[in-house]
């Protein structure tokens, strides 16, 4: 598991502060535009998320779309983004489902699978025979790990540690220690 002295480099990383431009950038954006024709949000989010790698730009378009149609849900659950994604795309996109659910209520935790792996020692599923509930049980668990472990010593030390690098941020502590989790790798 990380450490303070990891904690603290990661925290010094330049590319952290232009991550977190960009991240502000979503979060603000959100609510002021039609995420589903701002080319400037799109753009954004998807060199943030690397969208722009494996995804096309189909699949892009109706993620905005979507993601547009359900902002206005602040409780909108990882159920209904999974269910929605796997009628764009037609597979199952954990990550991408919880990153929606996060830029809505920015208190969930995104689903990173070496994040998840590497921190939590949690495997996306594989083989099952009901996918979409075995993806939704997943990041239930993951979710509850991660809050479990949001209230550890190690989650409060990644959150005041970046409290005192970054006192002017104002996001979620979810996010916080996504930050750092994701730069561990």
């Amino acid at each position: 598991m990380i450490n303070e002295c990891q904690i603290k480099e990661i925290l010094e990383k330049p590319e952290l502060v232009t991550a977190l431009k960009k991240y502000n950038f979503i979060m603000k954006r959100l609510h002021q535009t039609d995420v589903s024709v701002d080319t400037e949000f799109q753009t954004t989010f998807r060199d943030f998320y690397q969208m722009r790698r494996f995804y096309s730009d189909e699949f892009a378009s109706q993620y905005f779309a979507l993601l547009e149609q359900l902002k206005k849900t602040k409780d909108v659950s990882f159920q209904t983004a999974i269910d929605k994604l796997l009628q764009v795309q037609g597979t199952y996109e954990m990550s991408f489902a919880s990153k929606m659910i996060h830029t809505i209520n920015p208190e969930h935790p995104i689903w990173d699978s070496v994040v998840t792996k590497r921190h939590f020692r949690i495997n996306p599923p594989a083989g099952k025979k009901d996918k979409k509930k075995a993806c939704s049980d997943k990041y239930d668990y993951y979710e509850k790990m991660f809050f479990d472990f949001m209230k550890r010593e190690k989650g409060r030390l990644i959150i005041r540690l970046f409290d005192e690098k970054f006192p002017d941020e104002k996001i979620s502590d979810a996010k916080k220690i996504d930050f750092v989790l994701w730069q561990d790798r």
